[in-house]
């Protein structure tokens, strides 16, 4: 009978064959060189590709895209030339440069929507600057609707002097939020309060005769600067199927009223077309279609309104008209 071999004895012929098997050193350099060489390969590969695409001529889409940068920076130029004041303060509006939202419907109307803030930093106004082809040209369009129940001096449009705004601030006062729960004092629970608050309301438009029920975004264009329990609130908006374009906002926010601090809401129009809102089923407001608005003087809280050509190159403007 052939003896079994000790433990010691099998590890030692295990070893043995381990480093008989083993490739020579030549072998291993070799194989390093060949892999070395074929990324070096393969990376002269990707530099040439990558020399290719940047050479060949942009597409319809990149020409788009460019286009539409063009008008966005187009848009916040103009909103930095208006000038809102105050009827009773030394200091006009601020604007808040970084847009709250930008928006393009079907590649055609583009647009951003920005606020303004008072001199205490509370929200005042908000406003669309955007553009829409008209007969092959791209038309700007500004769009705004003061928020704080205080009246500002009339304002006039850069590109359209004729036209002038001298909105009356009755009804700008945010109304209760019927049986609303106790305002949260932690500030990530009053955000949840909110967005549940805002799902309670459906938003309607009536274009041509047909109503057309707007989806409501699910996050906050806007949340209050440094909130507390006693000073919270953001701006919510519903938009049409075709586009992400804000028809209606919704602003819901904390008022503190008499060492009570609850919910209020306030329906803010974004569009010229007839809305309507319900809470929970019944409708709370409604407003028709703004006929005012080519009118020279708007006095109303929302208004809109073409004001110049867009230009094809950035330091260019086409007034109306001329």
């Amino acid at each position: 009978m052939q003896a079994t071999p000790s433990p010691a004895a099998t590890l030692a012929r295990a070893w043995s064959r381990r480093r008989t098997h083993r490739p020579p050193v030549a072998t291993l350099a070799r194989a390093w060189a060949h892999r070395l060489a074929t990324v070096a390969t393969m990376r002269a590969v990707a530099t040439a590709l990558a020399a290719l695409i940047t050479a060949l001529p942009c597409s319809a889409e990149d020409a788009t895209g460019a286009r539409a940068e063009q008008l966005y920076k187009n848009f916040l130029d103009k909103a930095q030339s208006l000038e809102i004041m105050p009827d009773e303060g030394e200091q006009p509006l601020q604007l808040v440069k970084t847009p709250l939202f930008r928006f393009a419907t079907e590649g055609t109307v583009f647009g951003s929507v920005f606020v303004w803030h008072d001199a205490d930093q509370r929200l005042a106004l908000v406003g669309t600057i955007g553009s829409l082809p008209i007969r092959g040209t791209d038309m700007q369009f500004v769009e705004l609707h003061l928020l704080k129940a205080a009246p500002i001096e009339p304002l006039t449009f850069p590109g359209f002097p004729t036209k002038r705004w001298q909105p009356d601030v009755k009804g700008l006062q945010p109304a209760p939020l019927p049986n609303a729960p106790p305002v949260a004092a932690n500030a990530r629970l009053r955000l949840t309060q909110m967005r549940s608050l805002a799902r309670q309301f459906d938003a309607a438009m009536i274009h041509d005769g047909q109503t057309n029920n707007l989806r409501l975004l699910p996050q906050p264009l806007y949340r209050y600067n440094d909130p507390t329990q006693q000073r919270d609130g953001a701006l919510f908006a519903y938009v049409w199927d075709n586009g992400t374009d804000p028809e209606l906002l919704l602003r819901i926010e904390t008022i503190e009223e008499d060492g009570r601090t609850t919910w209020h809401y306030q329906p803010i129009r974004f569009t010229w077309r007839q809305l309507k809102l319900e809470h929970r089923g019944e409708q709370v407001w409604q407003i028709e279609e703004f006929l005012e608005r080519n009118a020279p003087l708007q006095q109303t809280p929302y208004i809109t309104g073409l004001t110049e050509r867009v230009p094809s190159a950035p330091d260019t403007v086409d007034v109306i008209g001329q």
